[in-house]
């Protein structure tokens, strides 16, 4: 193996020239592996047999993973060495970007007691993880991935004649819900303390939510209201972008105007900008009505506009600084350009998919912005996931 591909897996050459992904191979190592799938210039192969082992491997320790779950698919890996491969996989999409980057630190998690949502698979009632590259699924026994509140759940409740479910539960209050895609809610058996809703139920107005606590402070979360998946995560964002913006705007912490693009719920409104005016753009009717919760001090008072808007259509405004946290698909040059339109000094790129991040770092490099801070939060350990965040100023 010569190189680490941008979702983990190993990267070979075979004789034909043609560039061939191995899954769970690691740089240095030799193999025998099978080819899953062909194309013209690559193909995909799935790991046979280690002939030459890498230092860094370790035996796997969860059952599930090797029975074919498609999760966690870094546990091969020792945890040092994942922090390395996950710099390394941020800085080969940005030099394909031609984007030039600062040292890549990584920031842990503390206090993480796993995942707090969870979408799984349900057959015969119960819920289970799809497994990789299929669409089997495997019923595990345990799984130390995610918060014991959920955890329970996944292994004892059972789910009546649902095709998924997704369990969310607040890690710091105990708050616990479900949502059936398929099923009726009354068929349900978990605990009295969890909420069970449908789909059908949410699509015809009914609201749900449970309360987290992150970051300080206490949060409302609808069922369909993204929050990062554990509330170590937010601690860690919030304090890596607020340790950004203090540092880099004009050397302390901002008075100016700033904007929060795709705020969700209002972590970053709530929080890097406590102490000035925000406007806060979101599209998802949900985190709308959750973001108005969970600001309404900041909204009373006249420092928080909390704007119903996709980024693309919303007319910019002056702002010091921009913190943006797009989906996975990233900005794309229509929502960079309209950011870009509110000339900040500092832009705070949060990016879940390295590959968008990259492209996205190079449409703000494009008009005039310098990447000067790299930091990888490690929001999935155990994982090949990566969250970037990157903060801009002007060259």
């Amino acid at each position: 193996m010569t190189d680490t591909a941008r979702d983990g897996a190993g990267i070979a050459r075979a004789e034909d020239g043609r560039v061939v992904f191995v899954e769970g191979a690691l740089v240095g190592e030799v193999v025998e592996a099978a080819v899953v799938h062909e194309e013209r210039r690559w193909s995909r192969a799935r790991l046979q047999r280690i002939i030459e082992a890498s230092p860094h491997r370790v035996e796997v320790s969860c059952p599930h993973r090797l029975e074919g779950c498609g999760g966690c698919d870094l546990l091969h890996v020792n945890r040092d060495h994942r922090a390395a491969m996950k710099i390394g996989m941020v800085a080969d999409q940005l030099r394909r970007a031609e984007v030039a980057f600062p040292g890549c630190t990584v920031r842990t998690l503390v206090d993480d007691a796993g995942r707090t949502t969870v979408r799984a698979a349900v057959r015969g009632g119960r819920a289970g993880y799809r497994a990789g590259g299929s669409h089997e699924v495997v019923v595990p026994l345990s799984c130390t991935a995610i918060d014991p509140a959920a955890e329970e759940l996944l292994l004892d409740g059972r789910f009546g004649d649902a095709t998924e479910v997704t369990i969310r539960v607040g890690a710091r209050t105990g708050d616990r819900l479900v949502v059936l895609d398929g099923g009726n809610p009354e068929d349900v058996d978990v605990p009295d303390d969890v909420l069970a809703v449908s789909i059908d139920e949410l699509d015809a107005g009914l609201r749900a939510w449970i309360y987290e606590e992150a970051a300080g402070r206490r949060w409302r979360i609808s069922a369909r209201s993204f929050f990062q998946n554990r509330p170590a995560g937010v601690d860690a964002l919030v304090e890596v972008v607020d340790s950004m913006v203090a540092d880099l705007a004009s050397g302390r912490e901002i008075s100016g105007p700033m904007v929060d693009a795709y705020a969700g719920v209002g972590i970053f409104a709530a929080t890097v900008g406590r102490n000035c005016t925000v406007t806060a753009v979101e599209r998802s009717r949900d985190s709308l009505a959750d973001s108005k919760v969970n600001l309404q001090d900041r909204v009373k008072a006249g420092t928080v506009q909390i704007v119903s808007s996709t980024v693309e259509r919303w007319r910019a405004a002056p702002a010091a600084v921009v913190i943006a946290d797009p989906a996975r698909a990233g900005l794309g040059r229509d929502a960079a350009r309209t950011l870009l339109g509110c000339e900040p000094d500092l832009f705070v790129l949060v990016g879940c998919d390295h590959s968008a991040f990259a492209r996205d770092a190079a449409l703000l490099v494009a008009a005039g912005l310098e990447l000067v801070r790299l930091v990888v939060v490690d929001l999935f350990p155990g994982t090949s996931h990566v969250e970037t965040v990157g903060a801009f100023v002007r060259a």
